[in-house]
C-alpha cells in the first residue's frame, strides 16, 4: 500500500506493474496476427508486392484486434471497448491501451486525426468511472524490418501530443520452460531458427 501511494499511476513503473502479467498475451496477439497475415498473403493471387503498405497495415490491424478481443474478453479487471472507432483495452480502469503500427525506429505512429484519436493522443479520452483524472493512454505497437518481411520490435509507448512521456516498454515473448532430462545420454540439441523479433529474455532490441 505504501509503495502504491508513492508511485504515480501514470509513471512507467506503475503502468509496467499493471501490464506486466499481460505482456506474454499481448506478444501472442501480435504473433498470431502476423502468422495469419503471412498465411493469408500466400493464398492471394498475384505477387505480394501488389498489396500496398496501407492495405497491409489495415488487414494486420484487424487481425491484431481480433486476437486481442479473443484473448482479453472476459478477463478480470480488463475491459474491451470498441465504441470510439478503434479498440481500447482498459486495464483496471487505470491504463487505456490501443494498437498501432510504428513508422520508424523512434516508434512514432501515423497521424490519423479524428476527434477520438486526438483525445487519445492528448491523454484525455478514457476516464475511470466517477473520476476526473484520465487514465494513462498507451500504444502497443509493432515495427517491421526494412523489407516488411518480419516484425523486429514490439513495444508499448506513452506520449502526449506526440511527445514521449517515458521510455518504451518492450514486449518480449514468455521464456520457454526449461526441461531437464533424468539420467541417460542427452541427445544433441536440434538446430532452431529464431525470428528476428523473438529475443531471449533480458536482451533488448536495438530498433
Amino acid at each position: 500500500m505504501i509503495l502504491a501511494m508513492k508511485i504515480d499511476d501514470s509513471s512507467r513503473e506503475a503502468v509496467l506493474a499493471r501490464l506486466k502479467p499481460h505482456l506474454p498475451t499481448l506478444d501472442l496477439c501480435f504473433r498470431a496476427a502476423w502468422e495469419r497475415w503471412t498465411e493469408w498473403l500466400k493464398r492471394l493471387d498475384g505477387a505480394p508486392s501488389d498489396v500496398t503498405p496501407r492495405s497491409r497495415a489495415s488487414v494486420l490491424y484487424d487481425f491484431i484486434v481480433a486476437e486481442a478481443v479473443k484473448s482479453f474478453l472476459g478477463t478480470k479487471d480488463i475491459k474491451v471497448r470498441k465504441e470510439h472507432g478503434f479498440l481500447v483495452l482498459r486495464f483496471q480502469d487505470r491504463v487505456a491501451l490501443r494498437f498501432k503500427k510504428f513508422r520508424n525506429r523512434n516508434l512514432n505512429v501515423s497521424a490519423n486525426k479524428t476527434g477520438q484519436t486526438e483525445l487519445f493522443n492528448s491523454q484525455t479520452l478514457e476516464f475511470p468511472p466517477g473520476s476526473l483524472k484520465p487514465m494513462t493512454h498507451v500504444v502497443a505497437g509493432y515495427l517491421l524490418d526494412s523489407l516488411a518481411m518480419d516484425i523486429t520490435r514490439l513495444a508499448i509507448t506513452c506520449t502526449c501530443d506526440g511527445v514521449p512521456l517515458w521510455a518504451p516498454i518492450d514486449i518480449l515473448p514468455a521464456p520457454a520452460p526449461s526441461v531437464k532430462r533424468l539420467g541417460g545420454t542427452q541427445p544433441a540439441p536440434k538446430a532452431t531458427v529464431r525470428s528476428a523479433w523473438e529475443r531471449p529474455e533480458g536482451e533488448t532490441g536495438s530498433s
